[in-house]
């Protein structure tokens, strides 16, 4: 039976292209995942990427706590403002906290913004993105 994921990732985006080794390098973090305008979105794909994306996270997690998930991405970009904040002014890039909970049978975790990462946020001019996706009831066996 599924339990309830959440998982929280960090990004750096824009419409255009913009190098991502330059950007990681600056950063001194490897990410977790990275995308280019114009790629396809799966192999043999028609569609594609709109943006080009830097992405910092560490997957998802069985938990009913957004905490677990979200506390390490930002404990390891709070010393990173400064970086942030010329990378953001160099390539206009847009920066995302994203928290996404995958919600099996109707356990949802409980979801507060934690100061800490509202301050971080804020000092960076980020934006949290919530998804939350509702997966029916499964049935016992």
């Amino acid at each position: 039976m599924e339990k309830t994921k959440v998982q929280a990732y960090f990004s750096l985006s824009n419409d255009d292209d913009f190098p991502l080794d330059e950007l990681t390098k600056r950063m001194k973090i490897q990410p977790s995942r990275t995308t280019k305008v114009g790629e396809p979105l799966l192999l043999n794909s028609a569609r594609h990427y709109f943006s080009t994306t830097w992405q910092y996270g560490l997957g998802y997690k069985e938990t009913l706590d957004v905490d677990e998930v979200l506390m390490p991405v930002i404990y390891k970009l709070e010393s990173k403002v400064n970086d942030i904040l010329l990378l953001k002014k160099d390539y206009n890039l847009v920066a995302k906290f994203y928290i996404v909970i995958q919600i099996h049978n109707g356990l949802s975790p409980g979801l507060a913004i934690n100061t800490r990462a509202s301050k971080l946020a804020t000092e960076i001019e980020a934006v949290f993105d919530i998804n939350l996706y509702a997966y029916p009831y499964s049935e016992l066996e």
